[in-house]
């Protein structure tokens, strides 16, 4: 039986029969390799995405299709058509799982429920648990010029399911064609889901009539629905970006016309030549003006991309000269604020004194109009003096030079001796002062001048906010479970305009200060918040602030690591 050949007549050209279509290698080669390469293409391109991957799935279906049919046409070994007749149910069947599985994953961006899988396999199995049975061919025949197989009924439910999944692919894209809110994704779906139709019904047409008339060259007319889908793809990827690919690249213009001409070489009959140079011509003109115009897009982005590339190196050039200048003049700023500070804090120093002198009567008895004018000097050059003085720590911090004394102290005690020394300024501006602590020391190790800046910054702060009402600066201690000492926060509350939800997040950013500052005759430089988060930072700790509205106060709290 092995050797049982089927009656042909001596093989005429690469083992293909006379009754085989004289085009049947010309038709079926370049899509095999076009589509092959199509595939590949793809899946690389887009990344092994699972849109991809069922993509690739279809173009490998097809081309075992394709090949078998080749096959069925060319060999002359009665087992081996016996075997290939009965695989064409497996390929084909494959296409229409796959290509209903890749419709739905390229219409909805995502991968079907498990229950959408289910279904494709409970469909495939009657195409499996049937094929070597003689559902699938019934017989075989030895005919003087030809030999096959006559199909059973499993094809008559196969030819089903291939028109049940035209109609679903259409309503499938037509609910997307009216559910999409753009135009672009509505033409979107309108070609992709016509080009599969194209496909399925080239598809199902060429092997569905074949099998009705007994006449198989109309399946050489099969590989037209893939090469229309192709088109419709490469249209889609050039258009709208398919696959997540820009645009298709020469390699996959020239492979396509690289198949075409090497198809050329198996047109059997001299009178099909023409025909198929024709045809060969005509493609070559489509794909050659779309090759022509991708290079001169391709040569134009780079020109592009050069001129800005050179561009780009010359603005650096500038950017880093404006950025070494402006590093300079940064410095320059900061050295002559050092150096102005210094220089006017040393009369400033002076002045104050002579008028502190001046108030404790060292030179005699002053008349109260006088008094009163030398004590508004005095308070103006005491304000002149911290201002100076932020001016300087901010040039300190900014030329790194800002230098700290950790020793080891009491924040208690500390926080209250800034309390008492703040006490009379507050009396003066009709407001009350209170520190609250639990008992026990409140040991931390810090520069405790720098720690005593800071609290004094926060106290000041809320006696610009405060119009009337109190000051109170609590101190706590949190332990933390592991028997560490935890953190000491101190919070300096008032019951002042409040803070601006809007504000808090840039509170302690430079020169930033709350609008209701202009609203109370307020004057500062925004500077003291903004040095006492630099401070607590340093000290590895955090500083923020809190409101529970306007008009309703507000909290000035920060933490440090504290000691045992």
């Amino acid at each position: 039986m092995e050797n049982l050949l089927c009656p042909w007549d001596a093989p005429i050209f690469f083992i293909i029969s006379s009754t085989a279509p004289t085009l049947l290698y010309y038709a079926y080669i370049p899509i095999i390799l076009i589509t092959l390469f199509y595939g590949v293409y793809v899946l690389k391109k887009d990344n092994y995405s699972i849109v991809s991957k069922l993509l690739f799935l279809i173009c490998t279906s097809f081309c075992l299709w394709v090949a078998n049919i080749v096959f069925e046409w060319t060999s002359n070994n009665l087992v081996l058509q016996m075997f290939s007749w009965q695989m064409t149910a497996v390929f084909e069947f494959s296409i229409i799982v796959s290509i209903l599985y890749f419709v739905e994953v390229f219409i909805s961006k995502k991968d079907i429920p498990f229950s959408r899988k289910l279904a494709l396999s409970l469909i495939s199995l009657p195409v499996i648990f049937l094929l070597p049975t003689h559902f699938n061919i019934g017989s075989f025949y030895l005919l003087t010029d030809d030999c096959g197989g006559n199909i059973g009924h499993l094809w008559d439910y196969i030819y089903i399911i291939e028109i049940c999944s035209v109609f679903w692919i259409a309503y499938i894209g037509l609910f997307k064609y009216r559910t999409s809110v753009f135009a672009g994704n509505r033409k979107q779906a309108m070609i992709f889901t016509v080009g599969v139709i194209v496909f399925m019904s080239f598809f199902f047409a060429s092997g569905f009539f074949g099998d009705i008339t007994n006449n198989y060259n109309i399946n050489v007319a099969g590989p037209i629905g893939m090469a229309i889908f192709l088109g419709f793809l490469s249209y889609m990827i050039v258009r709208f970006k398919a696959f997540n690919i820009k645009l298709l690249s020469s390699q996959m213009l020239i492979a396509v016309l690289f198949c075409l001409v090497f198809a050329m070489f198996f047109v059997r009959r001299i009178e099909n030549v023409k025909y198929t140079l024709a045809f060969t011509l005509i493609f070559i003109v489509i794909l050659g003006r779309s090759l022509i115009r991708g290079v001169k897009k391709e040569v134009e982005s780079r020109e592009k991309i050069e001129e800005l590339a050179a561009s780009l190196v010359k603005s650096n050039d500038k950017l880093e000269s404006a950025n070494v200048k402006l590093k300079e003049l940064d410095k320059l700023k900061s050295e002559f604020l050092s150096l102005a500070s210094h220089q006017i804090r040393n009369p400033l120093t002076a002045i104050k004194g002579y008028a502190s002198l001046v108030l404790d009567g060292t030179y005699g008895e002053v008349s109260q109009s006088v008094r009163e004018a030398v004590d508004r000097m005095y308070q103006s050059t005491q304000s002149l003096v911290v201002i100076v003085g932020d001016f300087l720590d901010i040039s300190r911090i900014e030329q790194g030079t800002m230098k700290y004394d950790f020793t080891s102290f009491d924040i208690k005690k500390l926080a209250e001796q800034v309390v008492g020394e703040f006490k009379p300024n507050i009396m003066k501006a009709g407001l009350t002062i209170s520190s609250l602590a639990g008992p026990g020391d409140y040991f931390i190790n810090a520069d405790q001048g720098k720690i005593k800046q800071v609290i004094g910054n926060l106290i000041d702060n809320a006696i610009k906010y405060t119009p009337h009402g109190s000051i109170k600066v609590a101190l706590s201690r949190h332990s933390l479970s592991d028997g560490t000492s935890g953190r000491v926060r101190v919070t300096v509350s008032d019951t002042g305009v409040g803070i601006d939800e809007t504000v808090i997040p840039q509170l302690f950013a430079k020169f930033t200060r709350d609008k209701d500052a202009f609203k109370t005759n307020v004057s500062g430089t925004g500077l003291g918040l903004y040095l006492a988060k630099q401070m607590i930072q340093a000290h590895h700790g955090k500083i923020w602030a809190e409101s529970d509205g306007k008009g309703k106060g507000s909290r000035l709290i920060f933490e440090l690591d504290g000691i045992r």
